[in-house]
């Protein structure tokens, strides 16, 4: 009876310790796993590797805090690329070979794979007349994209960027001429006054009654070169001496019959707004109380 008493004794005391002693090893288990997970994937990679050159090499940089599967997605896209780079063909090669090698890029089949045009925008900018060389240029960037290789989205942002650029230069020359006409034409209006309207439809008549054509005539009034003033004032005084011409002398405002040929005109263009209903603008309103206010001061 007593030995069996000791013998479960000593059973309970040796499962005693080996429960006692179980946490200390989970506790060495739990300390390795948390060393292992503090070291990076790509520093554990780097502490295998003996070759002092290729752990020294620049790619490791772009690689730290990636685990493995992010590491093995470089790997592939190097493979990939080492792939296309074997195909590239030799100085020697055929054609046939290197358009087998940019269709494999992603060059459409043909010119017509480049789909994109000068677009409505900037035809509006450069005008109908310009339009058509300006699409002129875009065919031949196709062409040599296409000679080049380049894929439709490739050669379509090259062209964008020349077309912006194109308009961005338009649009600045633009608003300087713009700027320069305003400044030429307040100064016209700050010499001639209320003879401005009157000054520069009697240089036009002239102009017209003399031979230019009428092309040339709305060439020279857009471009805003009626309006330098140097030219206006010279053209002016020309035309202030066929004040008794009947095709031109209408249109001075310091004759008693320039002054009613114009009010004439002026009437002519607000029965027009009465016909339709429109209000009549206001700056024409104006001019008309300002022609038969001169009117009746020359009386």
């Amino acid at each position: 009876m007593s030995e069996e008493v000791n013998n479960e004794e000593v059973v309970e005391e040796v499962s005693e310790e080996a429960v006692e002693e179980s946490p200390v090893e989970e506790t060495a288990v739990e300390e390795t796993t948390n060393t292992q997970s503090t070291t990076s994937f790509v520093d554990s990679m780097l502490n295998q590797i003996e070759d002092a050159d290729v752990k020294d090499a620049g790619f490791w940089k772009s690689l730290e805090g990636k685990d493995a599967t992010e590491v093995g997605k470089y790997i592939k896209e190097l493979q990939s690329f080492a792939g296309k780079k074997g195909d590239i063909p030799k100085s020697d090669a055929s054609q046939e070979e290197w358009d087998s090698f940019y269709t494999k890029l992603g060059r459409p089949e043909s010119i017509d794979g480049y789909d994109f045009t000068i677009g409505d925008e900037f035809t509006e900018l450069v005008g109908e007349d310009s339009a058509p060389f300006f699409e002129k240029i875009v065919d031949g960037f196709k062409d040599q994209a296409f000679k080049m290789g380049a894929t439709p989205e490739t050669a379509e942002a090259l062209t964008d960027w020349y077309l912006g650029t194109v308009a961005e230069e338009l649009e600045s020359s633009q608003a300087a001429m713009k700027e320069a006409e305003e400044e030429m034409d307040k100064e016209l209006r700050q010499e001639w006054g209320d003879s401005y309207d009157g000054m520069m439809n009697g240089i036009e008549a002239m102009l017209k009654a003399n031979g230019m054509p009428d092309e040339n005539l709305e060439f020279a009034r857009e471009s805003g070169l009626l309006k330098d003033p140097a030219l206006a004032t010279t053209l002016g005084r020309i035309a202030a001496r066929f004040q008794d011409d009947p095709e031109i002398g209408h249109h001075q405002t310091n004759t008693q019959a320039g002054l009613r040929d114009q009010l004439h005109d002026v009437n002519q263009e607000v029965m027009e707004y009465v016909k339709t209903g429109v209000k009549v603008p206001q700056h024409i309103a104006q001019k008309r109380i300002d022609l038969m206010n001169k009117l009746g001061e020359n009386l």
